[in-house]
């Protein structure tokens, strides 16, 4: 830290409004498991450093693998800044924050570095042949990996923070054939608070158990009618409606492009339905600080049906006059922040998941999602893996090879019941060609429409 201190002062010398320097070294391990065989097996070290510098009203950034070339990055990302300015017609300034020194340790029990690779690579192999044990079972891939490490924040305005850096990442995905009919399905584990110690939780007979019971449904399961009917979506569902179409809307460097331009302050659903993003329990995206050093903490992006706030960096806090929330998040040294969510989720209601069906004649339960996509318009279409049609509040024949569509911001007005239960999904995001970590979820949720399957 004492030498991105030195560089920081060096930096003052250009007269920079604000400047900052992120510094990480983090080792990576990566497994990847095929029908029996490892595939690939790869550790590799990730170090440098991230400058970034405001001058003139104008961002700069440039990133160094070699300490001893920050000057010169400095001095790099100060000339970008320079030339920037001269093409913007609106200077960036950023909402003001406390300057913040921490050291930030990890919850992790058990780190991933303190397991001998030759242990990871057992328990891999162990739940990729627990799976091809089933005689359904003909193709098995299972991707692992976890990283281990530290980050460094300094910044002209004093902000020092150092993070003791974790996180572990599972995901495991079946291919299996009855007949003539193929079906696939899968399952995460990742976390950034809890380490090896997840496996306790979720030991691999669990893991596999999970996985096949998604699985042999599929083998005689029907498409189903095509129309608007009366849908109960799952948690996994819920989670990808909350992030897919409604969760980048809400992230203020796209809002303004997205359905939800001009909406601030209105209602846009029923008042018993919530969604969030920050920190949750066992949350893959939470951290205590974002990557501009500004605490994380909870975004009500839909309270009690009205559109609340938004996921915002400094520049973005300043432009809307409103206080940062933590949402600024930079892939690697290699990468300038952006605005980014963590863990987004519907809030918990007060319904059964009895009670929500026993008044529905026919509908559909939609339990797996496989794959999805939204436009900023919230606009979404979600393929549907595994589902059950519904008849007379009864679970029925299950129904797959279908997707749903729908305008979201449309379809949470639908909205008839929230559930008391909840489920989350772990994985990867892009946006702008960088990738982050994150969390989604919510309870099972009844729409009255909305939804179009088929």
């Amino acid at each position: 830290m004492d030498r991105l201190e030195r560089a920081l002062r060096r930096a003052e010398r250009f007269k920079v409004e604000y400047a900052e320097l992120r510094f990480e070294s983090i080792s990576l391990l990566t497994l990847d498991y095929r029908d029996g065989r490892f595939d690939a097996f790869s550790r590799r070290l990730r170090e440098g450093v991230a400058v970034r510098v405001l001058a003139d009203g104008a961002w700069g950034f440039s990133s160094t693998s070699r300490l001893d070339n920050l000057e010169r990055a400095i001095e790099g990302a100060y000339k970008l800044a320079k030339a920037a300015a001269q093409t913007k017609k609106e200077k960036i300034e950023l909402a003001e924050v406390k300057p913040v020194q921490d050291f930030v340790k990890s919850k992790m029990k058990i780190k991933p570095a303190q397991i001998d690779v030759e242990e990871k690579v057992a328990h891999v192999k162990e739940l990729g042949t627990l799976l091809l044990e089933d005689s359904t079972v003909k193709s098995v891939w299972i991707h692992y990996e976890d990283a281990g490490g530290r980050k460094v924040l300094v910044t002209s305005e004093g902000a020092k923070i150092e993070w003791d850096y974790n996180y572990l990442f599972q995901m495991a995905t079946a291919v299996g054939r009855s007949g003539n009919i193929v079906a696939s399905a899968g399952d995460n584990i990742g976390s950034v608070d809890a380490g090896w110690e997840i496996f306790e939780r979720n030991p691999n007979e669990e893991v596999a158990r999970r996985i096949l019971e998604r699985l042999r449904p599929q083998f005689y399961a029907v498409r189903p009618k095509r129309g608007e009917w009366p849908i109960v979506l799952s948690p996994k569902f819920s989670a990808l409606i909350a992030h897919e179409a409604l969760g980048h809307p809400a992230e203020a460097d796209l809002t303004e492009k997205s359905s939800f331009k001009g909406l601030l302050g209105q209602r846009i659903a029923p008042d018993f339905v919530s969604m969030s993003d920050g920190p949750m329990e066992n949350g893959f995206g939470n951290d205590k600080y974002d990557d501009e050093g500004v605490p994380v903490r909870k975004v009500e992006i839909l309270k009690n049906g009205i559109l609340n706030e938004l996921m915002v960096d400094r520049e973005r806090a300043f432009r809307l006059n409103i206080e940062p929330n933590g949402h600024a998040r930079a892939e690697s040294y290699l990468n300038p922040p952006k605005i980014r969510m963590r863990n987004t989720f519907f809030e918990p209601g007060d319904w059964s998941f009895e009670e929500m069906l026993e008044d529905i004649e026919f509908g559909y339960y939609l339990v797996l999602p496989r794959g999805g996509q939204a436009q900023l318009n919230t606009a979404f279409q979600v393929g549907v893996a595994l589902g059950y049609t519904i008849r007379s509040g009864e679970l029925a024949e299950p129904v797959k090879d279908t997707s749903i569509t729908g305008i979201a911001i449309e379809a949470i007005k639908k909205i008839s019941a929230v559930g008391k239960d909840f489920g989350f999904a772990f994985g990867a995001c892009g946006k702008g060609g960088q990738m982050a970590w994150v969390s989604s979820g919510g309870p099972h949720m009844r729409f009255d429409g909305g939804i179009l399957i088929g």
